[in-house]
């Protein structure tokens, strides 16, 4: 196998590597304000322009915020932006399939979280569980009209609103992040049932099966709704 040149790395590079790493380590925390581009230069030996382009950079992805008379501040990992994941699922030649499975990886501990919840009477679980009921009927009656567009509205909302009921910010980003792109996917899939009817059938069963409160009897039912997507995903 022929050897590749090895790239250098930038000197903006190797600063973003540096003010990540001091992030990381826990030296600066969210809310804490991290060197003047002054001082970074002279710790890291560079001139103030590399450190200002990298801290340009982390500012654009919501790692860090520059306040006027303040300085540069580490923000909250709920306002970081989701940029970065939606540029490598549009430049990346990701299938659906993949897609659909982080969804459902991230789905799959929600709905344990919710059983859990269940178990233990949350008055929010048991007004989640009317909503998700709700959503069921309005389905039905979608499909009594074969109206696959409000079929899969309501199919993404019904998912959504599990993952957001777990109450776990970096799951509720990267749902919406990957939404744009599971929607076309949730489209063709509802299209490729030939009975509508099938499809609020499959949530209805999927809802049974989180009211029990059982993450075994929940895991079983959601495999068998991932498998089912995938099915009628590849159906030409």
């Amino acid at each position: 196998m022929p050897l590749k040149k090895v790239k250098q790395k930038t000197v903006v590079d190797q600063v973003m590597d540096q003010i990540k790493e001091l992030i990381a380590s826990g030296e600066y925390k969210p809310g804490d304000k991290i060197p003047t581009e002054m001082e970074l230069a002279k710790d890291f030996g560079l001139g103030r322009s590399s450190i200002r382009e990298a801290i340009k950079i982390f500012n654009y992805l919501g790692v860090l915020e520059s306040r006027a008379a303040i300085g540069t501040i580490v923000k909250e990992r709920s306002q970081i932006s989701t940029e970065a994941l939606t540029w490598s699922l549009l430049l990346g030649d990701d299938e659906f399939e993949e897609m659909v499975e982080l969804r459902g990886a991230i789905e799959l501990r929600c709905m344990c979280t919710i059983s859990s919840s269940i178990k233990q009477g949350s008055e929010d679980t048991l007004k989640l569980i009317s909503t998700l009921e709700d959503i069921v009927e309005k389905m039905k009656i979608a499909a009594n009209k074969k109206d696959y567009a409000r079929i899969s509205e309501l199919d993404l909302n019904f998912h959504f609103l599990i993952i957001a009921s777990a109450g776990n910010e970096l799951f509720n980003s990267l749902y919406e992040t990957l939404r744009a792109f599971l929607k076309e996917e949730v489209e063709m899939t509802n299209l490729n049932y030939q009975n509508p009817e099938e499809i609020w059938k499959e949530h209805r069963m999927l809802l049974d099966a989180l009211k029990t409160g059982d993450n075994l009897v929940i895991l079983s039912e959601y495999e068998d709704h991932l498998k089912n997507i995938v099915l009628h995903l590849n159906k030409k």
